[in-house]
């Protein structure tokens, strides 16, 4: 099971963002037990979760994982390979330990620190012996099409409930629509990647709670495969070639910490040739984010892109500007992305970064010379 899905604006592009911070119910006092609930006859919610974004309800049909460090930073609940899972008593409407032999008592003096994490998995996942410094919960992704929570509680103090605080760990590329507005221009797409993100690999979240990743090696692109889509002008709204509710998972590319994570650090294009450096002048083979389209481009009955028995490929920029005026130059956890890419002039760009223009063969009347007259006499 996937523990953390991933895995990824725009005058060509809109931004569309949301992030759900989840508070909800942590631990339940009963005689000075950390517990959810007591272990009363009920019904607990089965783990149906395997996809999608999540907000407090969507948890709920799943289970989250959870350690806990006693204030001489020393792991006291849960264990190095496997976190105490919690699961939705429907009945009693709280949180509680699936396994009661996970249960733990509230240590004497001191206060503790919490690291929850969404969806839970029973293997494969990593805690530290102790959360006074460096990396404290390590999340293995396997499949990248889960939204992955990570959440951290410091210092708390014996209480009732300890709220837990879910955070995002990826972006999400949510949807892509192509709008063609040149006339006779026909383009058929059959593959969509977004070249250099990352998808899957591991979450590491420090003893500050913040996270970072370790991406697998070799790094996993998020790739879209199409049943052929062709656009022309005529679809006058454009046209969607995905709209995801529960893919498109990707890390998050900021080098500084951004809503609580720090990113993979690397660039997305910017369209100017010149930004490829280092790399045979190649956009296949730099390490820049940008759009990669399998694709034809019909114009006028001649292919511009592939041709009329196989598809070529294309490249497309996705460094832009929001709605509201922002710069997009970075994925950021907790955010979900919508681009619209509008063709007027060009199509998008060659491996070499050279656009590829639609530039219709026109012509228009400069000169006609006026008529000149002549007199000829003729003498018999």
């Amino acid at each position: 099971m996937i523990k953390i899905g991933c895995f990824t604006c725009a005058a060509l592009l809109v931004l569309g963002s949301c992030t759900n911070e989840i508070s909800e119910e942590g631990f339940v006092d009963k005689a000075n037990t950390i517990s959810f609930s007591a272990y009363a006859s009920k019904t607990r919610a089965e783990s149906s979760y395997s996809r999608g974004d999540v907000d407090i309800a969507t948890m709920k049909t799943g289970s989250f994982g959870v350690v806990g460090y006693t204030s001489d930073n020393s792991l006291y609940l849960g264990e190095a390979g496997k976190a105490c899972e919690q699961v939705w008593d429907a009945t009693n409407e709280r949180w509680d330990y699936r396994n009661a032999s996970d249960l733990k008592y509230w240590p004497n003096g001191g206060n503790m620190d919490f690291y929850a994490y969404f969806p839970y998995s029973a293997s494969g996942d990593v805690f530290a012996a102790s959360d006074a410094s460096g990396d404290v919960m390590t999340i293995t992704n396997t499949t990248g099409n889960q939204d992955v929570l990570f959440a951290r509680e410091a210092n708390v103090s014996r209480t009732a409930y300890v709220p837990l605080h879910f955070r995002h760990a990826f972006a999400k590329i949510k949807l892509l629509s192509i709008q063609v507005k040149a006339t006779d221009v026909a383009v058929t797409v059959s593959k969509v990647e977004f070249l250099n993100t990352s998808t899957k690999g591991k979450i590491k979240v420090d003893n500050t709670g913040n996270a970072s990743y370790a991406a697998s090696s070799p790094n996993v692109t998020r790739v879209f495969d199409l049943s052929s889509v062709t656009i022309t002008h005529e679809d006058t709204e454009g046209v969607e070639l995905f709209n995801n509710e529960d893919n498109g998972y990707v890390f998050a590319t900021n080098g500084a910490i951004q809503h609580y994570v720090t990113g993979t650090g690397k660039s997305m294009w910017d369209g100017n040739k010149a930004s490829i450096t280092g790399t045979n002048g190649k956009l296949s083979e730099s390490d820049l984010i940008c759009l990669k389209l399998t694709c034809k481009v019909e114009a006028a009955d001649h292919y511009l892109v592939g041709s009329e028995s196989a598809d070529g490929e294309m490249y497309i920029p996705i460094y832009g500007t929001s709605s509201n005026g922002a710069t997009i130059s970075e994925f950021l956890a907790g955010r979900r992305y919508t681009y619209k890419i509008v063709m007027e002039s060009n199509v998008g760009y060659k491996d070499n970064g050279e656009p590829i223009k639609l530039a219709p063969i026109r012509f228009s009347v400069n000169e006609v010379p006026e008529w000149n007259d002549v007199t000829v006499t003729i003498n018999l």
